[in-house]
């Protein structure tokens, strides 16, 4: 590679790493750059010469290896969709890479840390989940007090109903109509905390 597209890596706020293929599936580093370094957490850590496996043990299950033999064997770049590359239990790198062959054979990976994305799309994900939890607890447990209430007051427009059963019926209304206001009441205190609705 010539110093002027290395000075470029060294200062890019892309993660940039550089790969030669020892052999099927097997690469190890040639450059590192140090934005690659810390969004990857491998600062500090001299990994020029090492291969790609010995320092990130999960690399096959996140697809990078198998991208790297696809782009070594055809020439052609290769972009891999946001994906996660598992650390621990704990911690999941998010990351979009693009994949290139140098015409010298070494194999280039430009890559962004898109794990802010992905947790604005977790959120996004929860959010649209208890809303829908929200519809549904609205259509089950609200429409069915309000249906009944509009069908006493459609009853009083058809039929003479007697002074006793319109104050029952009334009374029917306007426990229907507390009961909507405390789910509603209640509806919002949920959708506040995020949590699901329940019966």
């Amino acid at each position: 590679m010539n110093e002027e597209l290395l000075n470029f890596y060294e200062n890019c706020k892309l993660g940039v790493a550089v790969y030669k293929r020892l052999s099927e599936n097997n690469y190890e580093f040639v450059y590192y750059n140090p934005s690659g370094k810390m969004m990857d957490g491998v600062e500090g850590l001299d990994v020029i010469g090492k291969k790609v496996h010995e320092i990130f043990p999960n690399v096959f299950e996140f697809g990078l290896i198998e991208t790297l033999e696809r782009v070594y064997k055809t020439g052609t770049p290769s972009e891999m969709p946001i994906k996660g590359y598992v650390v621990d239990s704990e911690t999941t790198l998010y990351r979009t890479n693009r994949v290139q062959k140098l015409s010298c054979g070494l194999i280039v990976s430009v890559y962004s840390d898109e794990s802010k994305l992905f947790s604005y799309i977790n959120k996004i994900e929860n959010e649209n989940a208890v809303l829908t939890r929200a519809l549904d607890y609205t259509s089950h447990n609200l429409r069915g007090d309000l249906s009944t209430s509009l069908g006493v007051f459609e009853l009083f427009e058809t039929v003479d109903v007697s002074p006793e059963e319109k104050y029952t019926l009334l009374k029917v209304v306007k426990d229907n109509l507390e009961k909507i206001d405390i789910k509603i009441h209640r509806l919002v205190r949920l959708l506040s905390k995020g949590i699901s609705v329940k019966n």
